[in-house]
């Protein structure tokens, strides 16, 4: 697992919770709201070193989602595209802030399959399995305005409908189960999706509309070691000053060979802490990604001015706390009892003396 982008994708991939599962959706959803899952997707691919961005995947065609949520609140949300099929199980707690989420836990769990426009089929292994086949309906995503493309045309970007077949799948534990044969849903045209979000601004150059929910933001790991301007263990020229509040990070990462566990947390000047963790692993035919993210009061992240010590007490899905030192030339010392539960992994420890650890500030 390469781990590039680390904080960036998994925040990006917590985006989509911010869009409402298809079957509350009241209307045709927007085509930015399409690209969400393909994003998602794309995101968390890269994550585990496969992939490199929803554009990298205009080589495919055709992309599926269907989602729901479950009795017990949890959201279930399967994308098919090509012979990947990830099944992401999500629950948000407590309440929204403006546009981003204060507190998320997010599992996907993905597998190779076999993938049609018309149908999904793929093995979670002993958590479960998916055999459907696609019913569209009358509904279509049209490329016009309204829908949120730069042109209107008559192309048809998605197809709503309805999957039947068997969906199973019984989390970690018990933690959730379900087992359903009808799911709403869609069929998505992936070249015709990206054509109707990129527009030309220069000859030769494109961009791709930003999204409606933007998500947060936290730097990649191996960028942070040098922030531009930062105060960190490689000091540099400082060339690129931010004009806003200072934005101080610290990151602690434990890899092994097929898995990776990471902590983040940023504090923008005397504002709200953001906390991230990550667990990412490979199990037999199966890959695992787990995401956990909230937000907490100033002072559950603090350190002083020198940027020689710092402590985090971050609020749940965590428990604990932990506290970052400087020792004597390049010693550093991450101790204490900070742990998360993730969904399907309750209480990963995010101290000890194999995680790598980095304390950083901009100016």
């Amino acid at each position: 697992m390469r781990g590039r982008n680390t904080l960036a994708a998994a925040l990006a991939a917590v985006a989509v919770l911010l869009l409402p599962a298809a079957s509350e959706a009241a209307a045709s959803p927007p085509a930015e709201a399409l690209l969400a899952p393909v994003a998602q997707l794309s995101d968390e691919l890269a994550l585990l070193g496969q992939g490199a961005g929803p554009l990298g995947l205009l080589h495919k065609r055709f992309l599926s989602e269907l989602k729901f949520t479950n009795r017990d609140g949890y959201t279930i949300d399967v994308v098919a595209f090509g012979q990947t099929v990830a099944l992401t199980v999500s629950r948000e707690r407590g309440l929204r802030q403006g546009r981003s989420v204060k507190r998320s836990s997010v599992t996907t769990y993905f597998a190779h399959g076999k993938v049609t426009p018309t149908s999904i089929q793929a093995s979670f292994a002993d958590r479960g399995r998916i055999a459907v086949r696609f019913r569209p309906a009358r509904r279509r995503v049209r490329a016009t305005r309204h829908a949120g493309c730069h042109r209107s045309s008559d192309g048809v970007i998605g197809q709503l409908g309805v999957f039947v077949g068997d969906l199973r799948f019984r989390g970690e534990g018990g933690y959730t189960s379900a087992e359903v044969h009808r799911i709403h849903g869609g069929s998505i045209d992936f070249a015709a999706l990206v054509a109707c979000l990129v527009s030309a601004t220069k000859p030769g150059q494109h961009v791709l509309r930003p999204s409606a929910n933007p998500p947060l933001r936290l730097p990649a790991l191996e960028t942070a070691a040098h922030f531009p301007g930062s105060r960190s263990d490689t000091p540099g020229v400082a060339t690129h000053p931010s004009h806003g509040p200072k934005r101080t990070i610290l990151i602690a990462d434990d890899k092994l060979p097929l898995s990776r566990t990471t902590f983040g947390v940023e504090q923008r000047g005397g504002g709200r802490a953001r906390f991230l963790a990550v667990d990412e692993r490979s199990e037999g035919s199966i890959g695992i990604a787990r995401f956990a993210i909230a937000s907490g009061p100033r002072s559950a992240f603090a350190f002083d001015d020198r940027l020689g010590s710092a402590t985090v007490a971050p609020p749940a899905p965590f428990s604990g706390s932990g506290a970052f030192q400087r020792g004597p030339g390049s010693e550093k010392s991450w101790t204490g009892s900070l742990a998360v539960s993730f969904l399907g992994a309750p209480h990963v420890p995010l101290t000890g003396p194999t995680f790598g650890t980095q304390l950083v500030q901009g100016w």
